[in-house]
């Protein structure tokens, strides 16, 4: 029986070449689509889930509000987890990770030596050796419970050590760090995998840290887990860490106190990358948000083409009306007739699954370079790709052929010798619906990407209060120490080179940290100004082009300069005096600090536009962190090339490595960019698929109405009234979908905006755009098999009365 089902379901498709390619074609590709999406979600959802204790393994993290600003930070205080460890029977085990590079805990840049060249890294960490007692981390060269004991010693990956020796195991080799101290492999481990919320080179022994730097409670630069026994109460615990750090520091007092708050959260580890909006992240998070979004689309697309399944199947009806009723007569059951149809849904949907996974395989590389992604077909992918695959393939050949099935099986043999079958497309309220599903999903797709693209595009085209065009900024600077000046002013002297200047931070630049100012001498803490605090040459506002509106710019030739700093807007509404000139602020660090104001800057983003523009304060003192030159060269080629000389001539032994600032600044939205190029390609996508269903849908509606058309024709209409008059049943549809998707896609894409500071509006004319291009797309579609009904004989479709 079962032989016999397969066999006449292969004639039939074969004997029907062009609805079965369209079949297989809008399924494939939405199972393909699908496949790519489930892959990234996948993806997203197994961070950090290559750790056998992950479900116990928490981070400490601080919720603290001070004077309207503060928020959530990864980060907490040095002696906060000696001081616990022992006090709460729940903690298991704990460690400490400083991430130096990101928290300028000196060192704060990284240069290994290979031979006599330096280079630099950055995912260098400062940790425990419970790091391998709490994080599955295996070790295939060394000791894990004792790697990290001594001071000056290092643990560091596979890759990392084929790179700077040639082979694995190196437990007993040195590594040099700047030039200045030495340290020893004691372990070596398996790289981290991709999915990881930290993904580290170098572990390098916390003990090597000089206790100044992290033990004192004022400083919260230590990123600190825990692992904690089953069936710990978290909310308890959370309180009584919280009540730990209060008693033990005057931060964190001052700050739980006038309405301030200061709280303690223990983040889970499975949710740090896609639920975690801290400050000071290890790395940088994904989103839960389009986790969602993403799959939504996915299960849209499948069922677009699902849909499109339907469709195509039922247009074919009237061909196949007669074999139902001859089968009937002949005896067939309905159960059969069923079973007959659905065995040519399966069939299609295993051969579209079939080509859906070959075209995933294709697009994944350029999925991957559109997504950031490192996804691949691997073995564990596989265990659990194919029998999902199987029930894909059962379920969706189940669903996409039920309804062609019992609407053909229930035809009354009668009604269909003598030619009554359906009604027509407009008897078809479920083929109407599924229509407006469609393109209701397409049109919303249409208006996110508009508005996603207009957003993108008034980030690129807005003034951000500086001028981020032509300028080169040198990193890796600090190596050159009292060089670095000299190597400034040498840049200064190259023709093409308009200015340079040197400072700790740039506008474009990350990882900084915030300082509070004081506006008296006896320190407040309900007082305090937290802003950023950059050091800077007088060069700077210059280089840069940001506008003084008040006072002066920094001059070396004035020694008082020393303590002087500019201002931007933001901080003299905070500051709240009308002329901030000449007043004195002061900064607790290492001691009392004073400085005067000598100018006001307009304000400028140098954050992304989703914050608005903070408190930011330039200080005067040269700083080697980075060296800024701006441009203006017809051949920028020489030039580059005479400033990487220059650099040579003064660290021969290190790369050069350099940034151009724009290039920074289109980083810092890199994100919204490859999310807009994915919502291109899969609302790209979506029309196309649904295209194929409304192609359908009109070819059932041509075909219904053969006769109909004919004898319109014999009375003379016209071929543009026939094909108005077909159009205009499913143009009546996509107008429906354009008032159900409109309001839905504008409150969706408000909701995204409401993430950017400084944001686009929604124009009318977006909304419009995107009705009409579902209305042309639409249109177009349909004509083509309306004009084919219209200009056929109608001798041929009325012969047969």
């Amino acid at each position: 029986m079962i032989r016999n089902y397969l066999k006449t379901a292969y004639r039939s498709l074969l004997k029907n070449k062009g609805f079965t390619a369209l079949n297989v074609l809008g399924l494939s590709v939405g199972l393909a689509t699908c496949l790519l999406i489930v892959f990234y979600v996948v993806d997203e959802l197994s961070y950090d889930r290559y750790n056998t204790k992950a479900d116990r393994i928490y981070r400490l993290t601080l919720d603290a509000q001070l004077n309207g600003h503060g928020g959530l930070y990864a980060t907490s205080e040095g002696p906060l987890l000696p001081a616990i460890k022992n006090t709460f029977s729940e903690i298991e085990k704990s460690v400490r990770v400083v991430d130096a590079s990101g928290l300028f805990i000196s060192p704060s840049k990284f240069y290994f030596k290979k031979g006599v060249q330096n280079i630099q890294e950055t995912n260098v960490v400062y940790t425990e050796p419970g790091l391998f007692d709490i994080f599955t981390l295996p070790m295939v060269d060394g000791s894990p419970s004792t790697a990290l004991n001594d001071p000056h010693s290092a643990v560091i990956t596979e890759s990392t050590a084929k790179k700077y020796f040639n082979k694995v195991n190196v437990v007993g080799q040195t590594l040099t760090l700047n030039d200045t101290s030495t340290y020893k492999i004691t372990g070596v481990i398996k790289d981290i995998p991709a999915q990881s919320h930290f993904n580290y080179n170098f572990f390098l022994s916390f003990s090597t840290l000089p206790e100044s730097r992290i033990g004192g409670w004022g400083y919260s630069g230590v990123h600190n887990y825990v692992l904690l026994k089953p069936g710990s109460d978290i909310k308890k615990l959370e309180t009584q860490i919280a009540s730990i750090e209060i008693k033990h520091s005057f931060s964190a007092a001052a700050w739980s106190t006038n309405g301030n708050h200061f709280r303690m959260i223990l983040k889970p580890l499975l949710d740090i990358h896609l639920k975690d909006d801290s400050q000071y992240s290890l790395s940088k998070n994904g989103s839960m948000e389009y986790v969602y979004i993403f799959s939504v689309i996915a299960i849209f697309i499948l069922l677009i083409a699902c849909v499109n399944f339907m469709n195509l199947s039922t247009a074919r009806s009237s061909k196949r009306a007669k074999e139902v009723g001859v089968r009937k007569v002949l005896g067939s059951a309905r159960k059969n007739l069923v079973a007959q149809f659905l065995t040519e849904s399966i069939l299609v949907t295993l051969v579209s699954t079939i080509i859906a996974v070959v075209l995933a395989f294709a697009l994944l590389p350029l999925f991957n370079q559109m997504a950031d992604k490192q996804l691949a077909f691997t073995a564990q992918s596989l265990s659990w790709l194919l029998p999902s695959l199987i029930v894909i393939v059962l379920v969706i050949g189940f669903l996409a052929g039920s309804y062609p099935a019992f609407f053909l099986s229930a035809f009354q043999p009668i009604d269909v010798l003598k030619g009554k079958i359906s009604t027509g497309f407009k008897g078809g309220f479920l083929r109407s619906f599924l229509v407006v599903f469609q393109f209701s999903i397409s049109i919303f797709l249409i208006i996110g990407t508009l508005v996603i693209y207009n957003q993108l595009n008034y980030i690129h085209n807005k003034s951000l209060g500086f001028d981020r065009s032509q300028v080169l900024v040198i990193k890796n600077t600090t190596s050159l120490g009292k060089n670095a000046q000299i190597l400034t002013q040498e840049l200064k002297q190259l023709p093409g080179v308009v200015n340079a200047t040197m400072s700790a931070y740039t506008p474009t630049g990350s990882d900084r940290l915030k300082t509070g100012l004081f506006p008296h001498k006896i320190i407040d803490i309900k007082e305090d100004m937290l802003t950023e605090f950059w050091s800077v040459d007088e060069n700077y506002i210059n280089t840069m082009g940001i506008k003084l509106i008040a006072g002066r710019n920094f001059s070396k030739n004035m020694a008082t300069d020393s303590s002087a700093i500019i201002v931007n807007e933001a901080f003299a509404k905070k500051f709240g005096e009308k002329d901030p000139l000449n007043k004195i602020v002061y900064r607790f660090s290492y001691g009392l600090q004073a400085f005067h104001i000598v100018g006001v800057m307009k304000d400028f983003n140098y954050e992304s536009l989703k914050d608005k523009i903070e408190p930011a304060v330039l200080a005067y003192g040269p700083d080697n962190g980075a060296i800024s030159i701006r441009m203006h060269s017809a051949n920028l080629t020489t030039l580059m090339a005479q400033v990487e000389n220059k650099w040579k001539s003064f660290s021969p032994n290190q790369a050069f490595s350099y940034s151009f600032m724009d290039q920074e600044f289109d980083a810092t939205y890199r994100s919204e960019q490859r999310i807009g190029t994915i919502f291109i390609a899969f609302t790209t996508l979506a029309i196309a698929i649904a295209c194929l269903g409304l192609f359908g849908l009109a070819a059932y509606a041509a075909e219904q109405r053969n006769k109909e058309i004919g004898i319109r024709k014999v009375l003379g209409a016209s071929v543009s009234t026939i094909v108005s008059m077909l159009s205009m049943d499913f143009i009546k549809l996509v107008l429906i979908s354009i008032l159900i998707a409109t309001p839905l896609a504008w409150w969706v894409m408000q909701k995204w905006l409401q993430d950017f500071a400084y944001r686009t509006s929604i124009q009318w004319y977006v909304l419009a755009m995107a009705g009409a291009g579902a209305i042309l797309i639409a249109f177009i579609t349909i004509s083509f098999q309306s004009i084919k009904a219209a200009l056929n004989n109608p001798v041929d479709s009325l012969k047969s009365e």
